[in-house]
Protein backbone atom coordinates (compact mmCIF):
# COMPACT_ATOMS: atom_id res chain seq x y z
CA UNK A 1 0.00 0.00 0.00
CA UNK A 2 2.78 2.29 0.72
CA UNK A 3 3.90 2.64 -2.67
CA UNK A 4 0.22 1.88 -4.62
CA UNK A 5 -2.72 3.78 -3.18
CA UNK A 6 -0.75 5.95 -0.86
CA UNK A 7 0.68 7.90 -3.08
CA UNK A 8 -2.40 9.00 -4.83
CA UNK A 9 -3.11 10.69 -1.55
CA UNK A 10 0.39 11.60 -0.65
CA UNK A 11 0.35 13.44 -4.10
CA UNK A 12 -2.91 15.39 -3.41
CA UNK A 13 -2.04 16.87 -0.58
CA UNK A 14 1.44 17.76 -1.31
CA UNK A 15 0.45 20.45 -4.56
CA UNK A 16 -1.17 22.51 -1.95
CA UNK A 17 1.18 24.23 0.17
CA UNK A 18 3.53 25.42 -1.97
CA UNK A 19 0.88 26.54 -4.97
CA UNK A 20 1.53 30.33 -4.11
CA UNK A 21 5.66 29.47 -4.16
CA UNK A 22 5.30 27.72 -7.38
CA UNK A 23 2.87 30.71 -8.99
CA UNK A 24 5.44 32.92 -8.03
CA UNK A 25 8.23 30.43 -9.74
CA UNK A 26 6.57 30.63 -12.82
CA UNK A 27 6.08 34.53 -13.20
CA UNK A 28 9.87 34.58 -12.17
CA UNK A 29 11.07 32.49 -14.44
CA UNK A 30 8.91 33.81 -17.39
CA UNK A 31 10.29 37.26 -16.54
CA UNK A 32 13.85 35.63 -16.81
CA UNK A 33 13.59 34.59 -20.32
CA UNK A 34 10.94 36.85 -21.65
CA UNK A 35 11.98 40.10 -19.93
CA UNK A 36 8.03 40.93 -18.84
CA UNK A 37 6.32 39.37 -16.18
CA UNK A 38 2.86 36.79 -16.97
CA UNK A 39 -0.39 38.66 -15.90
CA UNK A 40 -2.40 37.40 -13.33
CA UNK A 41 -4.58 35.82 -15.43
CA UNK A 42 -2.17 33.75 -17.76
CA UNK A 43 -0.25 32.64 -13.73
CA UNK A 44 -3.17 31.69 -12.88
CA UNK A 45 -3.85 29.39 -16.43
CA UNK A 46 -0.31 27.96 -16.20
CA UNK A 47 -0.67 26.65 -12.19
CA UNK A 48 -4.45 25.02 -13.92
CA UNK A 49 -2.30 23.48 -16.08
CA UNK A 50 0.13 22.50 -13.99
CA UNK A 51 -2.64 20.82 -11.41
CA UNK A 52 -4.96 19.50 -13.88
CA UNK A 53 -2.13 17.09 -15.71
CA UNK A 54 -2.12 15.04 -12.55
CA UNK A 55 -5.91 13.36 -13.29
CA UNK A 56 -5.13 13.88 -16.98
CA UNK A 57 -2.18 11.29 -15.78
CA UNK A 58 -4.29 9.39 -14.10
CA UNK A 59 -6.47 8.55 -16.71
CA UNK A 60 -3.70 7.87 -18.98
CA UNK A 61 -2.09 5.53 -16.11
CA UNK A 62 -6.26 4.06 -15.24
CA UNK A 63 -6.09 3.22 -19.38
CA UNK A 64 -2.92 1.24 -19.38
CA UNK A 65 -3.54 -0.50 -15.90
CA UNK A 66 -5.28 -3.34 -17.36
CA UNK A 67 -3.10 -4.02 -20.28
CA UNK A 68 -0.39 -4.09 -17.59
CA UNK A 69 -1.74 -6.23 -15.11
CA UNK A 70 -2.25 -9.17 -17.95
CA UNK A 71 0.90 -8.64 -19.56
CA UNK A 72 3.27 -8.20 -16.87
CA UNK A 73 1.43 -9.74 -14.30
CA UNK A 74 0.30 -7.81 -10.92
CA UNK A 75 3.49 -7.21 -8.83
CA UNK A 76 5.75 -6.72 -11.77
CA UNK A 77 3.20 -3.68 -12.95
CA UNK A 78 3.38 -2.35 -9.83
CA UNK A 79 7.21 -2.76 -9.31
CA UNK A 80 7.40 -0.65 -12.49
CA UNK A 81 4.95 1.40 -11.62
CA UNK A 82 7.36 3.06 -9.25
CA UNK A 83 9.81 4.05 -12.13
CA UNK A 84 6.79 7.32 -12.91
CA UNK A 85 7.35 8.60 -9.51
CA UNK A 86 11.32 8.50 -9.55
CA UNK A 87 11.14 10.31 -12.96
CA UNK A 88 8.41 12.90 -11.68
CA UNK A 89 10.57 13.31 -8.57
CA UNK A 90 13.31 13.99 -10.39
CA UNK A 91 11.73 16.34 -12.98
CA UNK A 92 10.26 18.27 -9.91
CA UNK A 93 13.34 18.05 -7.51
CA UNK A 94 15.39 19.78 -10.12
CA UNK A 95 13.01 22.49 -11.73
CA UNK A 96 13.97 25.66 -9.81
CA UNK A 97 17.60 24.66 -10.74
CA UNK A 98 16.71 24.39 -14.40
CA UNK A 99 14.11 27.36 -13.93
CA UNK A 100 11.50 25.41 -16.04
CA UNK A 101 8.17 25.27 -14.60
CA UNK A 102 7.46 22.77 -17.73
CA UNK A 103 9.26 20.34 -15.67
CA UNK A 104 6.58 20.79 -12.74
CA UNK A 105 3.59 19.68 -15.24
CA UNK A 106 5.21 16.87 -16.58
CA UNK A 107 6.06 15.70 -13.23
CA UNK A 108 2.44 15.85 -12.13
CA UNK A 109 1.45 14.17 -15.16
CA UNK A 110 3.95 11.04 -14.35
CA UNK A 111 2.41 11.25 -10.82
CA UNK A 112 -0.77 10.90 -12.43
CA UNK A 113 -0.10 8.07 -14.41
CA UNK A 114 1.59 6.16 -10.97
CA UNK A 115 -2.08 6.82 -9.05
CA UNK A 116 -3.97 5.78 -12.22
CA UNK A 117 -2.41 2.42 -12.09
CA UNK A 118 -1.55 1.94 -8.84
CA UNK A 119 -5.12 2.54 -7.75
CA UNK A 120 -6.43 -0.04 -10.29
CA UNK A 121 -3.82 -2.81 -9.85
CA UNK A 122 -2.90 -2.87 -5.69
CA UNK A 123 -6.84 -3.43 -4.65
CA UNK A 124 -6.78 -6.16 -7.37
CA UNK A 125 -3.27 -7.47 -6.31
CA UNK A 126 -4.40 -7.49 -2.94
CA UNK A 127 -7.75 -9.24 -3.09
CA UNK A 128 -6.36 -11.79 -5.76
CA UNK A 129 -3.62 -12.79 -2.78
CA UNK A 130 -5.25 -12.48 0.42
CA UNK A 131 -6.24 -15.73 1.91
CA UNK A 132 -10.38 -15.82 1.76
CA UNK A 133 -10.84 -15.29 5.49
CA UNK A 134 -8.86 -11.87 5.09
CA UNK A 135 -9.73 -10.73 2.08
CA UNK A 136 -12.17 -8.40 2.82
CA UNK A 137 -10.15 -6.52 5.80
CA UNK A 138 -7.22 -6.85 3.04
CA UNK A 139 -8.97 -4.66 0.14
CA UNK A 140 -10.45 -2.46 2.53
CA UNK A 141 -6.09 -1.60 3.17
CA UNK A 142 -6.21 0.15 -0.10
CA UNK A 143 -9.09 3.03 1.18
CA UNK A 144 -6.91 3.14 4.02
CA UNK A 145 -3.53 3.71 2.86
CA UNK A 146 -4.83 6.54 0.67
CA UNK A 147 -6.43 7.94 4.17
CA UNK A 148 -2.62 8.18 5.59
CA UNK A 149 -1.69 9.79 2.00
CA UNK A 150 -3.60 12.57 2.40
CA UNK A 151 -2.86 12.79 6.44
CA UNK A 152 0.85 12.68 5.80
CA UNK A 153 1.24 14.94 2.22
CA UNK A 154 -0.85 17.52 4.76
CA UNK A 155 1.98 17.47 7.53
CA UNK A 156 4.70 17.57 5.68
CA UNK A 157 3.23 20.13 3.50
CA UNK A 158 3.61 22.03 6.07
CA UNK A 159 6.15 24.95 6.52
CA UNK A 160 8.15 24.18 9.08
CA UNK A 161 8.54 21.04 7.48
CA UNK A 162 9.02 21.04 3.41
CA UNK A 163 5.85 23.30 2.27
CA UNK A 164 8.54 26.41 2.69
CA UNK A 165 9.39 29.09 0.22
CA UNK A 166 12.69 27.57 0.20
CA UNK A 167 11.86 23.75 0.36
CA UNK A 168 8.86 23.11 -2.27
CA UNK A 169 10.77 21.41 -4.71
CA UNK A 170 11.92 18.66 -2.19
CA UNK A 171 8.28 19.01 -1.05
CA UNK A 172 7.01 17.86 -4.75
CA UNK A 173 9.80 15.08 -5.01
CA UNK A 174 9.45 13.23 -1.43
CA UNK A 175 6.88 10.98 -2.92
CA UNK A 176 10.24 8.76 -4.50
CA UNK A 177 10.62 7.75 -0.97
CA UNK A 178 7.39 5.48 -0.67
CA UNK A 179 8.47 4.11 -3.91
CA UNK A 180 11.90 3.55 -2.37
CA UNK A 181 10.06 1.51 0.19
CA UNK A 182 7.68 -0.52 -2.06
CA UNK A 183 10.87 -1.06 -4.39
CA UNK A 184 12.58 -2.36 -1.28
CA UNK A 185 9.82 -4.48 -0.11
CA UNK A 186 7.28 -5.76 -2.98
CA UNK A 187 10.29 -8.07 -4.41
CA UNK A 188 9.89 -10.35 -1.42
CA UNK A 189 6.06 -11.05 -1.98
CA UNK A 190 4.59 -13.47 -3.57
CA UNK A 191 2.98 -13.24 -7.35
CA UNK A 192 -1.01 -12.57 -7.97
CA UNK A 193 -2.32 -16.53 -7.78
CA UNK A 194 -4.67 -15.75 -10.00
CA UNK A 195 -2.55 -14.45 -12.50
CA UNK A 196 -0.13 -17.17 -12.62
CA UNK A 197 -3.32 -19.58 -13.11
CA UNK A 198 -5.79 -17.91 -15.50
CA UNK A 199 -3.20 -15.92 -17.42
CA UNK A 200 -0.17 -17.36 -17.18
CA UNK A 201 -1.44 -20.79 -17.14
CA UNK A 202 1.15 -22.29 -14.19
CA UNK A 203 -0.48 -24.57 -12.02
CA UNK A 204 2.36 -25.59 -9.92
CA UNK A 205 3.63 -21.50 -8.90
CA UNK A 206 -0.23 -20.58 -8.35
CA UNK A 207 -0.97 -23.43 -5.96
Amino acid sequence: GIGGTFQYGYNISIINAPASYIQVFMNTTWLERMGVPLESNTVLLLWSFTVSAYPLGGLTGAMAAGPMAIMLGRKMSLLLNNGFVIIAAALSGCSRMAKSFEMIMLSRFFTGVNAGVSMNIQPMYLAESAPKKLRGAVALTSASFTALGLVLGQVVGLRELLGGEESWPFLLASNVVPALIQLTALPWFPESPRYLLIDRGDKESCI
